[in-house]
């Protein structure tokens, strides 16, 4: 009976010392991931001010480029409108001055015909 106690007892003070190891380690543990997190924190926070101009300057840069773009854009539409009324017109005239020439050519042609006889 005696071995008994002393077995169980031997088993008590090992499963409570290793019970207080495993809690030292555990709280550790813990201290080491809240300052990981607190880490974590302070870089995330820095990070992010040193991005927030840079995000602030190309969000300009790309309102700038859009708007050049639409500028390009409006101007180019400008120009081909130009160009095609000028087309037109031409167009138009060199119709007319082609049936006017023809006329001409007609007339001469018949004035001659009559000198002929």
């Amino acid at each position: 009976m005696l071995s008994v106690y002393i077995s169980l007892s031997l088993f008590l003070i090992v499963s409570t010392v290793c019970l207080i190891v495993l809690s030292c380690y555990i709280c550790k543990l813990v201290k080491s991931v809240k300052t990981l997190s607190d880490n974590a924190n302070i870089v995330t926070l820095s990070v992010q001010k040193e991005i927030e101009p840079t995000l602030k300057e190309l969000k300009e840069a790309a309102t700038s480029i859009n708007s050049i773009a639409n500028s390009a854009d409006e101007k180019f539409k400008d120009a081909k409108s130009g160009v095609a009324t000028l087309l037109g017109a031409t167009t138009l005239l060199g119709g007319k001055l082609k049936s006017f020439t023809g006329g001409i050519l007609k007339g001469i042609s018949f004035g001659l015909g009559l000198f002929k006889k």
